[in-house]
């Protein structure tokens, strides 16, 4: 079925029928001939078929006057302008946000990210002179450990013990004794190949990994210049300081096979060379 909206309907003359009598729900306009017909205040849906009935015959001289009331276009344009233009300033509003939102995500994300490299810094270096410690020692031994089997070469650990830090240590105070700490770490550095890993064990102690060595021999110079260069004088504050170095030495697989077991061993030996003085050779090698 067809249905024909309307407003509006004026009938001036003549007989309604039926079914439209029906359709308006109003009181039966049967055989009378009323001037003017008005539909309730909403719109309402004429079925087709009842529309026809009513024809100029049926209502007189005078055909019946349909009236479609249209809302204005410009209002509904308006209308309909007003919620769109509230949805795309809050779209807006939105997009804003989320662009501060992922700004700070992405600060945070960066500022997590150097704490993580400061963390993993901290988990395998020492805090106050930078140098590797012992569990990134242990790790790289065990790694030039298997490299030296492969190519038949070895690996020496060389103990190293600051003598009479602690006095120094007591007269000028612990930030006079840290900043000793740093420049030994720093010249124990300088003086030691790429591929070696100086590394501060505790306190005043250090230990020097050198890999990829044919013999002995290269383990002992390189300790006689490690000792050389850490004896040299120092200025800490102001006040030029002089310190010896004690040195034991071990050799992989001479030694041992293990980090543990070359450190024990160069440990002994370096306070072995410490009983003997300043004057005692620099490295010493004990069977195990």
């Amino acid at each position: 079925m067809c249905r024909v909206p309307f407003m509006y309907v004026t009938v001036q003359t003549g007989s309604v029928g039926r079914a439209y009598c029906a359709q308006m729900g109003s009181r039966a306009l049967n055989g009378s001939k009323p001037t003017a017909v008005t539909t309730p205040p909403r719109a309402q849906y004429l079925p087709c078929d009842a529309a026809d009935e009513i024809t100029p015959d049926a209502v007189g001289s005078a055909p019946p006057r349909w009236v479609e009331a249209f809302p204005d276009t410009t209002k509904v344009s308006r209308t309909l302008a007003a919620p769109e233009q509230k949805l795309a300033a809050a779209m807006l509003r939105r997009i804003d946000a989320l662009q501060r939102q992922d700004a700070l995500l992405e600060q945070k994300v960066a500022l997590l990210a150097k704490a993580v490299g400061k963390a993993r810094r901290f988990a395998y270096h020492d805090e106050l002179t930078g140098l590797p410690n012992r569990y990134l020692l242990m790790d790289r031994f065990n790694q030039a450990a298997v490299r030296a089997v492969r190519q038949d070469k070895q690996v020496a650990l060389l103990f190293l013990d600051l003598d009479g830090f602690k006095s120094i240590n007591d007269s000028l105070g612990h930030p006079g004794g840290d900043g000793l700490l740093q420049q030994v770490a720093t010249r124990l550095a300088a003086c030691i190949r790429t591929s070696d890993t100086a590394c501060r064990y505790g306190g005043d102690e250090f230990v020097v990994l050198l890999p990829d060595l044919d013999g002995r021999e290269g383990a002992v110079a390189a300790a006689e210049k490690i000792r050389a260069h850490l004896e040299m004088p120092y200025v800490v504050d102001g006040t030029s300081i002089k310190i010896t170095a004690s040195v034991g030495m071990a050799i992989c697989p001479v030694d041992g096979s293990r980090c543990a077991d070359l450190v024990r061993v160069s440990d002994r030996a370096m306070y072995v060379n410490k009983a003997r003085g300043p004057a005692a050779p620099s490295v010493l090698k004990l069977a195990r």
